[in-house]
């Protein structure tokens, strides 16, 4: 059921069956043009769910535009199917680009062979092809996206972009300076964390969302409107709990190479803790052990780019071992 939260805002609480993330919170700002925040994955679930909370909320639809924090299925999924002619679909010009390149067949192979020799099985990746909703939720193509800067302002009531890589590229929050609403997207979540996994176009992306967290952390904020579970605590408390989440688990990749070289990434996954229902990293859902593999990476990659890792490739796979140089104080 859709609910009015203030004057003018609606939180729609979308389901994601069957997902450990549980629902999407969609967000609805009412005025003499709507904007919708995020839309849900491609599924007939999430499209049924959305077309009945936007008609409690009354809005005029040929006059909503809608906003996509970031690339990610469960947020962008929906958008062609719900645009309608004369209205817009907003979302980071770095995001904008990896959607169109995700839609992309050849994109996805590559990733997964990457991944193969990341330590999974080629057995496993064929056995993803058809299950990751990353890929088999994500939107149709859509060639008319608006793309935004950081910094830009966006009419409905005043918003500011502001760019935070890390979870993705190119993902965007949202600021209303006036009533200090703040739309975190992923970027900051409560009672459970962002994944934050390797991108090709993100070098360093548990680096660039470490950044990200300090750009947002003092900013006045009345409303926080995360896109899963609830908010609890404020926001300059949420960016500490992430920032030492994230260098805990640093240590702990650093720890796995440390006790036994030349381990993959996937190795190194199955030793570090996760917070999922699984009695062993034997019996983690396949597409589970997807995002925590590129979790692992993301850390892996940020203690490479540091020198207390190093990655040396043999026989076709990616082992890791302890790097030559001391860790950079940050």
């Amino acid at each position: 059921m859709a609910q009015q939260i203030e004057n003018g805002l609606w939180k729609l609480y979308i389901p994601l069956e069957g997902n450990p993330l549980k629902n999407l919170n969609s967000y609805l700002i009412r005025g003499e043009r709507s904007l919708l925040i995020d839309t849900g994955f491609r599924w007939e679930s999430c499209r049924s769910a959305m077309e009945r909370e936007l008609a409690e909320t009354g809005v005029d639809r040929d006059r909503m535009d809608i906003f996509v924090t970031h690339l990610h299925s469960d947020h962008a999924g929906l958008t062609p199917a719900l645009l309608r002619p004369g209205c817009r679909a907003y979302i980071s010009r770095i995001d904008g680009a990896g959607l169109v390149d995700h839609q992309d067949d050849g994109t996805w192979k590559r990733i997964y062979a990457a991944y193969v020799k990341e330590g999974f099985s080629p057995e496993e990746m064929e056995a993803l092809w058809d299950s990751n909703p990353a890929r088999s939720a994500a939107p149709d193509r859509l060639d008319s996206y608006t793309y935004l800067e950081d910094g830009d302002l966006l009419p409905y009531g005043g918003l500011r972009c502001i760019l935070t890589p890390g979870h993705t590229p190119g993902h965007m929050c949202l600021y209303d300076e006036a009533r200090r609403w703040f739309f975190s997207g992923d970027h900051i979540l409560f009672h459970i964390t962002p994944n934050i996994c390797r991108w090709e176009a993100l070098p360093d992306a548990l680096g660039s969302y470490l950044e990200s967290l300090q750009k947002v952390q003092d900013l006045p904020v009345n409303l926080l409107l995360p896109a899963h579970r609830e908010e609890t605590g404020s926001l300059a408390a949420r960016v500490d709990e992430l920032t030492a989440h994230h260098r805990r688990r640093i240590e702990a990749a650093c720890e796995a190479v440390q006790e036994e070289a030349g381990l993959t990434a996937y190795e190194i996954a199955g030793r570090m803790r996760w917070n999922i229902r699984s009695r062993s990293w034997a019996e983690f859902p396949l597409t589970q052990k997807f995002f925590a593999v590129g979790e692992a990476l993301a850390h892996l990659d940020y203690l490479e780019r540091r020198g207390r890792v190093e990655r040396r490739e043999s026989e076709g796979k990616c082992r890791y071992y302890v790097g030559g140089k001391e860790a950079k104080q940050e």
